[in-house]
């Protein structure tokens, strides 16, 4: 919807410039020693530009995805029941290592 508004509004601005310019014939151009058509077309040519770029070339937008921890980690070990020891004091378990949460 906003392209379309855009759009109409920079066609209805470029056609009043037309139209204005048609009625006094024309007047732009080289002819006797530079240009003679002023400043006019050059800001409306600049304002157009500027909505039509501010319209199609917009940044995309930024997502925040949820948090990445909901509640505090747990503090988890490495238990072998069998030496009855946690990890840094054993480096093999022969049964296979429990969790532990503390």
């Amino acid at each position: 919807m906003k392209m379309i508004l855009v759009s109409l509004l920079t066609a209805i601005t470029l056609l009043s410039v037309a139209s204005g310019a048609s009625a006094h014939g024309w007047r732009g151009g080289y002819g006797g020693g530079g240009w003679h058509g002023g400043w006019a077309p050059f800001a409306v040519g600049a304002i157009a530009g500027a909505v039509v770029a501010n319209a199609y070339y917009r940044p995309a937008p930024i997502y925040y995805g949820p948090a990445a921890h909901y509640y505090p980690q747990q503090q988890t070990a490495a238990y072998c029941p069998e030496n009855g020891l946690y990890y840094p004091q054993t480096q093999a378990c022969p049964s296979g290592w429990q969790r532990v949460v503390y």
